[in-house]
């Protein structure tokens, strides 16, 4: 009986480290690409949302290290919060806020997550999230690019 449990507690614990090491490898097929999703306010009013993220080979650490550097040389935003702990930081320029959080994946593996709110009169098709990406990217000499956006079905909400 012990034997059995034994056996069935191994097949467990080693399917979940196949199902993390599958996951890994589909992540790492998509390191560079800059995903975005955006929301536009209805009729105009309110605000929408705006994120990107992308998958770096890159210490989640160091990803951290240079979002906060970015924030914080920054003239057009500033920094309103700083979570070390989490690798998370909060941006703002008065009208729109901007969360960025940093998640490691694997030692050299990181997701760069980057939230925001957007005001009606913001260009449309203009993506502040997607450019602070890869400025981020940029700055820490990582090749990233822009994925290829899906046409809208039916034109949004009705």
């Amino acid at each position: 009986m012990s034997r059995c449990i034994a056996a069935v507690l191994v097949v467990l614990l080693s399917s979940a480290g196949v199902a993390q090491a599958q996951w890994v490898f589909v992540a790492r097929k998509a390191v560079g690409v800059v995903r975005q999703m955006a929301g536009e306010a209805e009729n105009g009013q309110g605000t929408g949302y705006d994120s990107a993220t992308v998958m770096l080979n890159a210490r989640a650490e160091n990803v951290y290290r240079k979002a906060v550097e970015l924030a914080k040389a920054s003239k057009e935003f500033h920094l309103t919060r700083q979570t070390d702990s989490t690798l998370t930081l909060e941006i703002s320029d008065g009208k729109r806020i901007a969360g960025i959080q940093v998640t490691p994946i694997e030692e050299r593996l990181s997701q760069l997550l980057i939230v925001s709110n957007t005001t009606p009169s913001q260009e449309s098709g203009s993506s502040t999230a997607v450019k602070a990406v890869l400025r981020i990217c940029q700055e820490m000499a990582i090749e990233c690019s822009a994925a290829a956006q899906p046409q809208s079905a039916a034109g949004g909400r009705k």
